[in-house]
């Protein structure tokens, strides 16, 4: 990354492995204080840790996207640890396995869209509370090459990475009227 990011404050979904753990090392290299989240807590506060460690400024908070008020509660931690929220990139997400649809228990469709789809829309919303107020701020939202295709035996997760796109498209406007400050929504197709 080749931005400065001293002074913002970005969060992370999804930030204990993967994509979400090399974003956060990202920003946190870039200048940034990091909040790191993930519903994996042993592994996000290591990786916290791990920052600090490195003179980074960071946090890590159990939370599970599924859950509105651990989204709140999240958002809520990271602003008042670090007074702002300036970035925030939704990457929590799961995947089933491979199944035939007619096949598909309810319940894995169910878990699935509610991590991948209402954990997006849950993050955004409280995200964009704080961000509107301190008139600027950037989110992405991670969705798939899988939210522009369908495959078979992957119902569950091409549905819920197409609704991404769709509610990234639809919340598609500027955090703030004001055309001197910066904020945007931005969509991520990629292999998330």
């Amino acid at each position: 990354m080749n931005r400065s990011f001293e002074g913002k404050v970005a969060l992370v979904t999804g930030a204990a492995s993967g994509m979400g753990l090399a974003t956060a090392k990202a920003f946190a290299e870039a200048g940034a204080a990091v909040a790191l989240t993930d519903v994996n807590e042993a592994a996000v506060r290591s990786a916290a840790e791990d920052l600090v460690a490195a003179g980074h400024k960071a946090i890590g908070i159990c939370c599970d996207v599924a859950d509105e008020a651990d989204v709140a509660a999240m958002v809520e931690q990271t602003v008042s640890t670090f007074g702002r929220l300036d970035a925030a990139f939704n990457n929590a997400g799961v995947q089933a396995p491979p199944s035939d649809m007619a096949d598909e228990a309810a319940e894995v469709f169910d878990r699935v869209n509610a991590i991948n789809l209402r954990g997006v829309w849950a993050c955004m919303k409280h995200e964009l509370h704080h961000m509107r107020q301190q008139g600027s701020g950037a989110i992405v939202n991670c969705s798939s090459l899988g939210g522009l295709v369908g495959l078979p035996s992957r119902a569950a997760y091409h549905a819920s990475k197409h609704g991404v796109i769709g509610l990234t498209r639809s919340a598609d406007r500027p955090i703030t009227d004001d055309r001197n400050r910066n904020g945007s929504l931005w969509g991520c197709p990629s292999s998330c």
